[in-house]
């Protein structure tokens, strides 16, 4: 097995160094010691794709396949860890599980505004009693019509403060928590969020 790199490869490296270099170098240590959210380098990254790394050209994302994906992502957090791992979260658990799992319809409403960057997504699945035990989370669902009524509290959401749709953890049924598991689409504007 060959383990060089392809001459693909070694242009997307090459591509997200200097970008990383150029636009994320200079102001790194300012967006740790602020712990701030860099609105800035986002806008600078929506034409690149960043924001869709491996998603659906259909809606709009950049299908790189996994070494690019990681190369990508490896290029980013040598310079700022801080937004590698916002990026990483938004591609691999914000909108990997919609385009996977969703429906079309879905797919169609959330994906091409989160694959622009246009919405950042957020995973919420750390509860103060279970950890990350998806089989222990609290937070309840409870239909009412056509929708749910989600209540609970989730801790250690990654880009929890800036995310336009959040991926949420919930039981609908508390006496049966591990067969009424499911993930909820929550739009930051929904009431109550």
């Amino acid at each position: 097995m060959d383990f060089n790199p392809c001459m693909k490869h070694k242009v997307v490296r090459k591509a997200v160094r200097m970008f990383a270099e150029a636009e994320l170098g200079p102001i790194a240590h300012d967006i740790d010691r602020d712990a701030r959210f860099p609105f800035e380098i986002v806008e600078k990254m929506r034409p690149l794709h960043f924001f869709g790394l491996q998603a659906s050209k259909a809606y709009g994302g950049a299908e790189m396949d996994s070494i690019s994906y990681a190369i990508t992502i490896e290029e980013i957090s040598r310079v700022s860890a801080a937004v590698g791992l916002c990026l990483t979260v938004h591609n691999s658990v914000g909108i990997y599980p919609i385009e996977r799992f969703g429906t079309e319809e879905q797919k169609r409403r959330f994906l091409p505004a989160m694959t622009s960057g246009e919405r950042i997504g957020a995973f919420c699945l750390t509860e103060a009693n279970a950890g990350s035990d998806a089989g222990g989370v609290e937070t309840v669902a409870v239909r009412d019509g056509n929708d749910y009524v989600i209540n609970g509290t989730k801790i250690f959401v990654t880009n929890g403060g800036v995310c336009g749709t959040s991926l949420i953890f919930a039981i609908s049924d508390p006496q049966n928590p591990q067969r009424s598991s499911g993930v909820f689409i929550v739009e930051r504007d929904t009431p109550g969020f």
